[in-house]
């Protein structure tokens, strides 16, 4: 229970006259606690106002609305001791039910008919506690007191004290009468519904569940006893009020008279027993029909009970328990089938939301809002006229008896029967008015011209803001996006009624991304306000502005019910990203819920992450204490509760979020994914790395975690002992081997390239040398150049279709891929393999009279420049090798080191290079009589030879020419002193920088090796590696504990 539960009168410090009285110390001020009747609560307007001033003047005095619900918790719980044992939920929860509960009452005490409803959804929620008045009184005193201390004597008036007082004393009465006349059914009605839909049969069942099975015997005997009682005479009612009135649930009175309930008396049992009889006789027509019984029916006694014992000996023989429908939903059907009732859609529309009204039966607007998207939804069913709610009535009771018959009495009739009628007069109130609606609205916006529209958005956030100040504050948008969102309004009220089902899923998430906005359901009221007074200004004709207002008051319920279901305390921290407030919001889930709380708020068909929306929105301290609570592990005996599991099956993707996102929450995740023992044994410590996520997906491919991760490309970050030793353990067991097969024909290729280029032409002009060289350079060009030509054209051709792309130059598109060094330079190597191709000697030799022959008249300059592509050929193919380097770290950290140096010289020689061309031109100028220096291009060359220190002249030779001399100094000042001096010192820098990393790259490098050949690897051999490393076997955290499955 949230308030209330059970306790000893006497404890409360009440005298036991008082307790009988009913009202306490409050009766002086006429605070009368009503145990007998719920009526409406009308209070005068004074008092309401008093009572709303002091409620928010104590809000504003506590600073926020956490802060009101622990003064609440502390007053109740200090002040009154009686009441301590009643604090069952954890504080942070309980403190926000007592806030949230009050505003509530507060907001609606000027509204009798909804403060009715709210008492009434409250005290459905308490059927299970025995509410007394004597801890009505405490519970009362306790925030009168409270107020009192904290409101001050401005705001705490009399009106305000005998308001509360009277408003207090209401809320518990109704809660008492609420227990006594409804308790008992609302029970049946869970307990069969639950039964109803038992997939197992019910063989399995709690203590508590056999416990009720007990008591539900003794009620039976005791109505048997009394319905022997009546048969002498004796009249015995199954139902009554009090009060004699009936309230919103139709609970009857002793007049005999039904509101919106089901049958009582006599003559509600009649009724029922007919109705009984008749659905129990279809049910075994079904039987019989499908079955194999009887085949018509029978006229006496004699004949029926013969039937059926031999229909129960074929059934015996005949039936399966497969056969037999073992839910609500399949009997349903069943029942309809043999009713001649199926195929009929819009029976099926309210079996869809059958389930939600039992549920919420205890929730007025709840059950209120389901009813009417439901009639909405029946107009839109083929044979909306035709719609009969007793032919679906007959079907449900039938169902229900099949699957509950040593279970159903008279009790449940009469329980179903009240659920039934509350749900039919709903329903009935407003079937068939949307198609007239929707037609009277779709006129209106028609007929609205542009500029009304605009007046109509920009009149509706003048009285918003002025009816609700506080509005503002989270209307900070431009005007644009103001008018956007009230035009979706006005779409959203016509878009209900052509599409509800479409709507009531985008009304369910935009509530959800209201409750991470942490948009207050107070400010709906007056924008509904606003926007329905702006609207009937404009709609001329009744019909059309009354489903206007319909509308938008069935989305206004349906938002707000979203945001209050998913303003989880969890959510609240989230929006004030607080670390400590979430641990503090999760430490008060259960074991086996805790995941849930953080993962996961579901609202109708819709649902939200509390992870992924702080992570979306920035609240990475919040995010960051969800991951720890997650990826920590508890133990209760045998049972662990580690939130890994659920964190992966909710979100596949968390490690593309976090890389994406979230890259500085990667740390936490990964450390939450170890577990190292505290002891040690011979200087060594246990370490379990639950890394089975990051190996395998849920269908058991390889898991896109790693290539996640080296998508960031922190050395750091994949230096992380449980990516490594996934990383490690890939390329031990399958990458490794992959690798060198797919390399080998790569040095196959440059082996026949240096036999054919560098070792045969030694020995021309043999004419088997000839030969055997041509066949080497054929098998060059079809296996190498054919393969990387195939290749590269793939790869290209499937970039430019995924636009995959970046912008040489910001004007030409080229394929993303080629920006990799090693993918770039397979480019070049295939271009340089083709003008070989087209150069190649004995192609254009062929004809000649010693073909095979590279020699023959003509062709001297086609060999030069195949020389030439042959040399580049070469030099590539060696640099390609280097990629060899990942079977080593040490090695591999070596080449990327001299591969990150490289942009280093690279700026060193561009600055030579103008230095170079500065000079030469300078020097060309020169009237002098030095050879070497003559125009550009030699002066070019012989200053580079300077700088190298390869020129054969020394500085003698310039002595004659002092200008030019100078002229030379002052070059090899300004390249060898100054920029060779500065790229040392750069050098130094980068590789002290790089250092500290370079074991990071390497690694970073073999696991971007890993992620590519596991994603073109084969199913069954990574399934059959995966099984060898028994991921599915636990890992024991000591001796005689056995631990988690799931990792390494």
């Amino acid at each position: 229970g949230d308030l209330l539960s059970e306790s000893d009168p006497l404890d409360s410090g009440i005298s036991a006259s008082e307790a009988e009285d009913g009202a306490g110390a409050g009766d002086d001020w006429g605070w009368d606690i009503k145990t007998d009747s719920l009526d409406e609560l009308r209070l005068e307007p004074v008092i309401v106002k008093e009572i709303q001033e002091c409620w928010n003047t104590f809000l504003k005095n506590s600073g926020s609305q956490e802060a009101a619900g622990e003064a609440i918790y502390s007053a109740l719980f200090e002040g009154a001791p009686s009441l301590q044992s009643l604090f069952v939920t954890p504080r942070a929860v309980q403190a926000l039910r007592f806030m949230l509960g009050i505003s509530n009452f507060v907001e609606n005490v000027g509204n009798p008919s909804a403060m009715k409803v709210a008492v009434e959804t409250l005290g459905f929620g308490h059927l299970n506690i025995d509410v007394t008045v004597p801890r009505v009184v405490i519970f009362r005193d306790a925030i009168i007191d409270l107020l009192e201390s904290e409101v001050g004597a401005e705001k705490w008036t009399t009106g305000a004290k005998d308001g509360w007082g009277m408003m207090l004393s209401y809320v518990g009465g109704a809660l008492i009468f609420m227990r006594t006349n409804y308790a008992e059914r609302l029970r049946i009605l869970s307990d069969s519904w639950k039964a109803a839909n038992n997939k197992n049969d019910g063989r399995k069942k709690s203590k508590e569940q056999r416990q009720r099975e007990k008591e539900e015997q003794l009620r039976r005997k005791s109505r048997a006893e009394a319905a022997d009682a009546e048969k002498s005479g004796t009249e015995f009612e199954t139902t009554s009020n009090a009060s004699g009135e009936s309230g919103r649930s139709g609970e009857s009175g002793q007049s005999g008279q039904s509101g919106q309930s089901g049958q009582s008396g006599q003559s509600g049992q009649i009724q029922s027993a007919d109705e009984e009889a008749e659905d129990r006789g279809c049910a075994s027509f079904l039987a019989n029909t499908f079955f194999g019984g009887g085949g018509g029916g029978t006229r006496n006694g004699e004949d029926k009970t013969s039937d059926k014992r031999s229909g129960n000996k074929m059934n015996k023989m005949q039936m399966k328990d497969s056969d037999v429908p073992k839910t609500f939903e399949d009997m349903f059907k069943w029942n309809c089938a043999v009713m001649g009732l199926s195929g009929r859609q819009w029976m099926n529309e309210i079996l869809a939301s059958f389930g939600t009204m039992v549920v919420n039966i205890t929730n007025s607007k709840r059950l209120q809002q389901e009813c009417n998207v439901l009639a909405i939804k029946l107009g839109k069913c083929e044979g909306a006229n035709s719609v009969n709610l007793a032919e679906f009535k007959s079907c449900m009771l039938a169902a229900l008896r099949s699957l509950l018959p040593k279970a159903w009495d008279t009790a449940h009739e009469t329980a179903w029967n009240w659920l039934w009628e509350n749900v039919e007069i709903l329903l009935k109130k407003y079937m068939g008015q949307p198609l007239i609606w929707e037609a009277a609205l779709e006129r209106l916006y028609s007929s609205l011209s542009k500029e009304q529209l605009f007046d109509f958005r920009k009149d509706l956030y003048e009285r918003f803001f002025a009816a609700a100040p506080a509005g503002q504050d989270y209307f900070k948008q431009s005007n644009t996006r103001l008018h956007f969102i009230a035009e979706r309004v006005t779409d959203m009220t016509l878009d209900l009624y052509k599409d509800p089902w479409r709507m009531v899923d985008e009304i369910s998430a935009l509530g959800l991304r209201h409750v991470g906005f942490g948009i207050p359901t107070e400010l709906f009221g007056p924008f509904v306000t606003a926007t329905v007074e702006v609207m009937q200004s404009l709609a001329q004709d009744p019909t059309a502005f009354e489903a206007f207002r319909w509308a938008l008051g069935v989305v206004s319920q349906m938002l707000v019910q979203t945001i209050t279901e998913g303003s989880t305390i969890v959510m609240k921290a989230i929006n004030a990203n607080s670390g400590a407030q979430m641990k503090k919001a999760a430490s008060c889930a259960p074991r086996g819920d805790r995941s849930n709380w953080v993962l996961v708020v579901q609202v109708g068909s819709q649902s939200i992450s509390p992870l992924l929306w702080s992570i979306e929105s920035g609240s990475l301290d919040a995010a960051q204490a969800m991951l720890e609570d997650l990826l920590t592990i508890r133990a209760d005996r045998e049972r662990y509760y580690y939130g890994v599991d659920d964190l992966f099956r909710y979100h596949p993707d968390i490690m593309k979020t976090l890389c994406v996102d979230a890259a500085s929450l990667l740390p936490t995740f990964l450390e939450g994914l170890v577990w190292r023992s505290r002891t040690t044994k011979g200087g060594m410590r246990r370490v379990n790395y639950y890394v089975k996520h990051l190996l395998l997906d849920a269908e058991g491919n390889f898991a896109p975690g790693l290539g996640d991760l080296v998508g960031v490309g922190d050395p750091q970050i994949i230096s992380h002992s449980a990516i490594q030793l996934c990383s490690n353990t890939l390329w031990a067991g399958l990458v490794s081997q992959q690798f060198i097969l797919a390399k080998i024909w790569f040095i196959f290729s440059l082996v026949i390239l240096l036999i054919n280029q560098t070792l045969l032409p030694l020995y021309y002009p043999d004419k088997a040398v000839y030969w055997a060289t041509f066949a080497l350079r054929m098998i060059t060009y079809l296996l190498t150049m054919v393969r990387l030509c195939a290749r590269h054209v793939r790869d290209i051709v499937l970039s430019y279709r995924r636009g995959d792309t970046d912008k040489l130059f910001r004007l030409l598109p080229i394929p993303t891929y080629l920006k990799e060094p090693y993918y770039l330079a397979s480019f070049f190597l295939a271009i340089f393999l083709i003008c070989m191709c087209a150069y190649e000697p004995f192609f254009w030799c062929y004809g000649d009279f010693y073909w095979p022959t590279e020699e023959c008249e003509g062709r001297t300059d086609t060999r030069f420049m195949y020389s030439v592509f042959a040399m580049l050929a070469v030099l590539l193919h060696w640099g390609l090798m280097a990629d060899l380097a990942v079977f080593s770290t040490g090695l591999s950290a070596f080449v990327l080191v001299c591969m990150q140096v490289g942009s280093e010289i690279g700026r060193f020689l561009i600055a030579l290079a103008f230095l170079l061309t500065a000079f030469s031109s300078a020097i060309s100028v020169l009237e002098h009589d030095y050879d070497d220096m003559r125009d550009v291009s030699q002066t070019w060359v012989a200053l580079f030879s300077i700088t190298l220190r390869l020129y054969e002249d020394d500085y003698r030779d310039f002595q004659h020419d002092p200008v030019l001399l100078g002229a030379i100094f002052a070059f090899v000042s300004a390249s060898a002193i100054v920029l060779l001096n500065l790229l040392i010192a750069q050098l130094n820098c980068s590789y002290v920088y790089i250092y500290a990393n370079m074991v990071g790259y390497a690694r970073l490098k073999r696991s971007s090796v890993v992620t590519e050949i596991m994603g073109k690897m084969k199913k069954e051999a990574c399934t059959r590696f995966m099984d060898t490393l028994g991921l599915d076997d636990p890992l024991e955290f000591g001796e005689g504990d056995v631990g988690m499955a799931g990792g390494l």
